[in-house]
């Protein structure tokens, strides 16, 4: 028996939405951003309030590879690999990284790995929840900064 095919339209980031969220990144004029996964409406590039470059898998430029110093890493990543692109980004970003993702990636925001970016010198400073009616659940607005934030903690190990 064939299962039913789902309806897996593809839906871009809002434009409103994400102007909204880049108006909340503190981002100081002269800072340079990068794009992590551009697609082809740059939907996030062209609406940065500052100079934005891009990267983009299907042009040729794959931002697992991308090996330049920005200011700051932003966008939507795929969501199946968002932990590498957090990975990615505090090695790369010099101020901040925020990136707009799901409930099951930012489930994939272990204590370990906030461990791992607090050794880079990377903290959560905020985090934003909107929703899209277009894609299903919540979605947040994570803004990573080398400004400890003392309301945002974690405890390494499990419980039992």
């Amino acid at each position: 028996m064939n299962k039913p095919i789902k309806d897996i339209t593809f839906h871009y980031t809002n434009e409103q939405m994400v102007k909204d969220l880049l108006n909340l990144t503190p981002f100081d004029n002269d800072d340079l951003a990068l794009d992590a996964g551009s697609g082809t409406n740059k939907v996030w590039q062209k609406n940065c309030p500052i100079k934005c470059l891009e990267c983009e898998i299907t042009e040729g430029l794959d931002f697992l590879k991308w090996e330049t110093n920005v200011d700051w890493v932003v966008g939507n990543p795929p969501f199946h690999i968002s932990k590498d692109f957090f990975n990615k980004a505090v090695q790369i970003a010099q101020k901040g990284v925020a990136f707009l993702i799901n409930t099951q990636a930012f489930n994939s925001i272990t204590p370990k790995r906030l461990q791992e970016y607090m050794s880079r010198g990377f903290y959560i400073n905020r985090v934003v929840v909107v929703s899209d009616v277009r894609w299903y659940g919540r979605y947040y607005y994570v803004i990573l900064t080398k400004n400890p934030c003392p309301t945002f903690q974690w405890k390494l190990g499990s419980y039992k």
